[in-house]
This record gives structure tokens, sequence and C-alpha cells, in this order.
């Protein structure tokens, strides 16, 4: 089975937008999860993994922004292509291939702040054909194979800041050998997107120091004005 997921800061948004596009996609029976009033979308996200790790049938987890619109009919068979490949951990429809961590959210490098045609941030890779495997992909959709569910969680101590908790997945499962992969499909986001330069810098300093403080730029010290 495959499930979705999502945490709701605002249940008009989720019943107008996300749970359409989920119903429209999804499968007789696959779970529908949600959460709301968490902290961070990080402890939403780790009690639906909680919930879904002892499923034996699970194929993978679907997880969305209250503010996505799933499109692709095919979505299902789509994740279960990829997820033939035994080392995919992560799968999405935007991501970035970048040599540096620093890069990910540092204001010249931005990723993981938009997904759509008509928005694409420095750094991203709107793919057109087949899946290729990336650093990371854009937390608007995230889906889960299940040993990431059943074996890995996302870090609560970036709940601070609504970002960086899709990089730090992303590490996470690399960092147990798996891969990430991404491949153009049909959704939309209905948000409007802003750039919040501060949230993100806050949130790559903490990535970096989480990950290798050696990969800090000079421009995320606090001194540093920009």
């Amino acid at each position: 089975m495959i499930a979705f997921g999502t945490a709701i800061t605002n249940p008009a948004i989720y019943e107008a937008v996300a749970l359409p596009g989920i119903e429209r996609v999804a499968e007789p029976g696959s779970p529908i999860l949600t959460r709301e009033g968490a902290d961070s979308i990080q402890r939403s996200y780790n009690e639906m993994m909680d919930e879904l790790a002892g499923c034996s049938d699970l194929e993978a987890l679907v997880l969305l922004h209250q503010d996505l619109e799933l499109e692709d009919e095919d979505l299902s068979q789509r994740v279960r292509r990829v997820f033939e490949d035994p080392g995919v951990g992560l799968f999405g429809v935007l991501g970035a291939r970048l040599s540096k961590l620093h890069r990910w959210l540092a204001p010249d490098g931005l990723f993981g702040i938009a997904i759509g045609p008509d928005h694409m941030g420095p750094g991203h890779t709107r793919l057109s054909t087949g899946p290729r495997e990336v650093d990371g992909v854009d937390g608007a959709v995230l889906i889960l194979a299940p040993w990431v569910v059943r074996g890995l969680r996302f870090d609560e101590a970036l709940g601070g800041e609504f970002h960086g908790y899709d990089v730090d997945i992303a590490m996470r499962v690399r960092a147990h050998g798996g891969k990430a992969i991404c491949e153009d499909f049909a959704c939309r986001h209905h948000a409007e997107v802003k750039d919040d330069y501060a949230a993100q810098r806050a949130a790559g300093v903490s990535l970096a120091q989480m990950w290798d403080p050696a990969l800090r730029p000079r421009e995320w010290d606090p001194a540093f004005d920009l």
C-alpha cells in the first residue's frame, strides 16, 4: 500500500487543495494520515512514520504540504517503479545536484523553496525525462521508501524554522547508503512563494553544524550583515 500524510496548520487549505489531490491519486484503501497542532512539521512527519512503521505491506509514504495538489493519476505506478531499486530511499518532483552543503540554503543557491513551472529558484532542476539521482528533493513532496519509514526520522531539533528538514532527511538517506531520486510528475503548488533569507540562513547554519561545521560560509556568521 502507498500511504499519504500531511501536516496541517490551516484545515481549510488542506480540504480545498491537498485532500482532493490525494483522493484523486490514491488507490482504494490507501491510508490518509494527518496531524494538526504539532510544534513542527518534523514532529508531525515522525509521528506518521511511527504509525506506519509496523505495516508489513507498506510500499511508500507520500508526505506533502497542505497547499500542494497532486495531479498525476499514475503516481502510484510511478512510485512503485522508482522503488523497484531497493537503494532508493527518497523520491520527489523537484531536486538539486550541488557539490557543497552550504550552497543548499545560502541566498545564492536556494534549495527547497518552490515547486512549479513558473518559479524555479537557483539550483533547482525541473526534470522532463525519466528519474534522475539528485542530492536532495524539495520538501513540498517527499516520498519515502519503507526502509526509511522504519529506520530513519526527521531531526526535530530543526523545528525552529520551516526550512532544512528536506535537506536533512536527504542527507540521512544518503548517509545510510541510499539514493534520492527526482522525476517530473504533475502537481501544483497553490501557495505564494516568499524567500525568507534569514530563516533559510538559520536553518543552513544548523545543518552545517550538524553535518560539517567546516562548511559554514562567512555570510552565515551572526556578525555578518546580509
